[in-house]
């Protein structure tokens, strides 16, 4: 009978204790099941950042780029305007012809010239600014 008693004691201590790692098991189970979802939302959370980022990247190179591209449209623009200029200053009347006038080929030369030095400032100007970012 102590053998009986003794057996079903055992027999009661041992499942009470599986029970109880059984328990703890499921525990550490939903605890690391919690982790995993802290670190997927955090990893979603960074990406977004990440995208988020890149994409102001992105658009503050667009708005750079169009700014010295308007910047290079408006230099040549004052190029055009210095030429016409120089071309309205050296122009002639034509004899017996009111109202009409002529320019002479050096002048016409030395404005293509200084035009084409105006556009090439221009364009290493623009050229420089890509480079440099700024």
């Amino acid at each position: 009978m102590a053998k009986k008693i003794i057996a079903l004691v055992l027999i009661l201590l041992t499942s009470g204790a599986w029970l109880y790692l059984d328990h703890l098991n499921k525990q550490e189970i939903l605890a690391a099941e919690q982790l995993h979802k802290e670190l997927e939302k955090a990893r979603a959370e960074a990406k977004a950042r990440a995208e988020a980022a890149a994409k102001a990247i992105a658009e503050a190179k667009a708005k750079f780029e169009a700014d010295i591209l308007a910047e290079l449209t408006a230099c040549q623009a004052e190029a055009e305007k210095v030429r016409d200029a120089f071309l309205e200053a050296n122009r002639k009347p034509i004899k017996r012809k009111p109202g009409q006038f002529t320019i002479s080929k050096a002048a016409e030369a030395k404005a293509a010239t200084q035009l084409e030095t105006d556009n090439a400032a221009c364009k290493a100007t623009y050229d420089a600014r890509m480079t440099s970012g700024s």
